[in-house]
């Protein structure tokens, strides 16, 4: 015998149905991540105008390779073929470093130019020494120097510099 199901049985089941339905679909809606674009693009470099471009290569690292006392950063920012007096430098350098502790290291850029040839920079500089030798006083400097540059592969680079005894004891 069969028995025939009312009409609510019918809306009962029906229910039941579209609820299992429903949420399926839901929890796999939810477990489903639209797709990643993928990594994004680095964004452009933004191009640097003259001014900001010689303090990235040369007055940055020249701060911080005279306060960290690191010869072989200062000197990195110096053309070696194209430095005339390169050599007197570098033993400028070495002989205030070992003369000198802690160094302060300032400077403002005044004035940048560049031609086919290369380029310029003045800037007021001002630098305070403490002496290794507790007995010696404290060494402070401060002076407009100009300051020449040429550009090359890995952007401007330091070929001189005026006063030229800036290092000198």
């Amino acid at each position: 015998m069969q028995k025939r199901m009312s009409s609510i049985g019918w809306l009962t089941l029906l229910l039941g149905v579209l609820l299992t339905t429903g949420l399926q679909c839901g929890l796999l809606a939810q477990n489903q991540q639209p797709p990643s674009p993928g990594p994004a693009p680095p964004p452009a470099e933004e191009k640097l105008d003259l001014s900001d471009q010689v303090i990235r290569d040369v007055f940055a690292p020249l701060q911080r390779g005279m306060e960290g006392h690191n010869s072989y950063q200062v000197l990195a920012l110096f053309d070696q073929q194209q430095t005339p007096d390169y050599a007197q430098v570098r033993d400028q350098l070495h002989a205030f470093f070992a003369q000198y502790d802690a160094i302060r290291f300032r400077y403002q850029l005044l004035q940048v130019t560049s031609d086919q040839n290369g380029g310029s920079a003045v800037a007021e500089i001002e630098m305070e020494a403490t002496p290794a030798d507790p007995s010696q006083i404290t060494l402070r400097r401060e002076t407009q120097m100009r300051f020449r540059l040429t550009l090359g592969s890995k952007g401007w680079r330091l070929v001189g510099f005026a006063p030229a005894n800036f290092f000198a004891q």
